[in-house]
């Protein structure tokens, strides 16, 4: 996965989850409610992770999203 979430687990590990987990980091547990609702995406568990300014991990269900990809697409589609 990202650098930003580190872990202990191996890469194999990391590959799996991705394919399972879609991780997103924020400053309250309320904010991982606001991106289900928003993005349609089902709250699996907040992960209390004691970094700042972002010390949560909203983890859902599903392959990992990429917010950058999202704005990425947008831009094409708009030029």
């Amino acid at each position: 996965m990202f650098g930003l979430f580190g872990s202990d687990r191996n890469d194999d590990e990391e590959e799996e989850n991705t394919e399972k987990e879609n991780r997103h980091a924020v400053t309250s547990p309320e904010n991982c409610d606001k991106m289900a609702k928003k993005y349609g995406w089902e709250l699996d568990r907040v992960e209390k992770t004691g970094r700042d300014p972002l010390g949560y991990d909203c983890v859902f269900k599903g392959k990992q999203t990429s917010f950058w990809d999202m704005w990425q697409d947008r831009q094409d589609a708009e030029e």
